[in-house]
């Protein structure tokens, strides 16, 4: 994987746990939040976490080769997944009683976490088009030899 793509999932991977971590954080904290809330809010932040880990495997494997089929689509689910739960939480919460600032924030956060799962999937579209036959085996955007960084 080339490094600029790399460093993307490496950004993604870090902006996810600080997000997800600070979330179980502020749940169990809070004073108005439900016991069933925080639970909830935990398990899906375990979820995110867990999908964040698999992504680090992912990186792991491609430094020094090439994204394989296996490995796109785990960073898709990561990305699929990361898009999917902020628009649900970002509805939910635009349509909440909470106050400005706090809708801000977390549309800011929202907004950060789906780009960057978009910049992901685009990331590992490559790699599924080259399991699908479209694609050489030693097409550059596979395997970063196009990349000067990768010399």
């Amino acid at each position: 994987m080339p490094r600029r793509a790399w460093a993307l999932v490496a950004a993604f991977v870090a902006w996810t746990a600080f997000v997800w971590v600070n979330r179980i954080s502020n749940a169990w904290s809070s004073d108005t939040e439900t016991t069933g809330g925080k639970v909830f809010s935990t398990v899906l932040s375990g979820v995110m976490l867990a999908l964040a880990v698999a992504a680090v495997v992912v990186l792991v494997r491609t430094w020094r080769e090439p994204l394989t089929a296996a490995g796109a689509r785990v960073l898709q689910l990561f990305a699929g997944v990361t898009a999917v739960v902020w628009v649900v939480r970002g509805v939910q919460i635009a349509v909440s009683d909470h106050e400005v600032g706090f809708k801000v924030v977390h549309v800011a956060l929202g907004v950060i976490s789906i780009a960057l799962a978009a910049g992901v999937w685009r990331v590992a579209a490559p790699a599924l088009r080259g399991a699908g036959g479209r694609s050489r085996p030693g097409d550059p955007a596979l395997t970063g030899a196009g990349d000067p960084a990768r010399r």
